[in-house]
């Protein structure tokens, strides 16, 4: 179970296991934003055999979208048409090289999508962190 972790500095709310409090995850190195299934702590801790610390963030300029492939609907994060848009989710903070491999598994699986890099915003904090967009 995550614990919530408020940042005065940057205005942010991000989320930690207990006994992780002492570290900040919003100074890390490489995060990913998404905003299906995957926002689900089960789910990526079940991904990824560890719960990381994530943040509520939103990424501007982009949209839900799906298509049926296959006969089956795949949910996309697209490009939006909107000059407003803002699409909300979550970023997972401060990730290492295999649990991004490990997300990439999934998110790339088919050539559906491909791995872009987006400004994601945490309260007042801009964090760069990579997503998946349709190919």
């Amino acid at each position: 179970m995550h614990i919530p972790i408020y940042d005065p500095l940057n205005q942010a709310l991000y989320f930690v296991i207990p006994g992780q409090e002492q570290s900040n995850p919003l100074r890390g190195e490489r995060h990913v934003f998404v905003c299906g299934a995957l926002q689900n702590p089960e789910k990526l801790g079940a991904l990824l055999g560890r719960s990381p610390a994530f943040a509520p963030a939103v990424v501007k300029g982009y949209q839900r979208g799906s298509e049926t492939i296959g006969g089956v609907d795949v949910a996309f994060m697209l490009p939006s048409t909107d000059p407003v848009a803002v699409l909300t989710g979550v970023v997972w903070l401060d990730l290492s090289e295999q649990d991004i491999e490990l997300i990439e598994g999934l998110e790339l699986a088919g050539d559906l999508r491909k791995r872009i890099v987006i400004e994601a915003v945490c309260g007042e904090l801009r964090l760069k962190a990579f997503t998946y967009v349709k190919a």
